[in-house]
């Protein structure tokens, strides 16, 4: 086949799985020491998953009290040279996320998470349902310019998913649902 036939097939393939993107949401109670200390009642992810499974976090929600933090695509390079993988004791293959400080209670995560720190980055173990999550939270150094230090790691248990109601904010009393395959949305 020709190159050019190669690419339609490739943006055609791209499109339809940005198409088939299903937002959903997952609540995490805490586990680890980090967890606990940093979320108390732990988190719920807003995220979008595609067709090929893991999801892609949109923002985190505080499950115990109104706080979000709404996350933008964050770049290996605005840690530091060589990136996650520089740094021991993290998970170099996580999905690198920065915690929009501008928007919501991004600058609250940022100060709560990495003291001192004027910018936030949280990298994910892959989001599927039924399966532990963790968040390692990495801020920026003022003593160490241009590298990014390990804030904290923090390791949650799966709690349940929400149904997501329309036009309307979850109701965690009322909106659980039982089949994470199927959420029940005709709320």
């Amino acid at each position: 086949m020709k190159p050019a036939i190669w690419g339609g097939v490739a943006l055609a393939l791209l499109a339809a799985s940005s198409a088939g993107a299903e937002t959903r949401m997952f609540s995490y109670d805490p586990i680890s020491p980090d967890a606990k200390r940093l979320t108390g009642a732990g988190v719920t992810i807003l995220f979008n998953q595609g067709l090929l499974g893991g999801g892609r976090p949109i923002k985190v929600l505080a499950t115990g009290v109104p706080a979000e933090a709404r996350l933008k695509d964050g770049r290996q390079r605005d840690l530091g040279p060589g990136g996650l993988s520089a740094m021991s004791g993290v998970d170099a293959d996580a999905m690198l996320f920065e915690v929009d400080a501008k928007a919501a209670q991004g600058k609250v995560y940022v100060r709560a998470f990495c003291p001192g720190s004027t910018r936030l980055w949280l990298s994910f173990s892959t989001i599927v349902v039924r399966r532990d999550l963790r968040i390692q939270a990495f801020g920026d150094d003022p003593k160490a310019e241009g590298k990014a230090r390990l804030c904290g790691t923090l390791d949650f248990s799966y709690r349940g998913e929400w149904r997501l109601p329309k036009n309307r904010v979850p109701d965690p009393m009322e909106n659980w649902t039982d089949n994470p395959q199927h959420p029940d949305t005709s709320n």
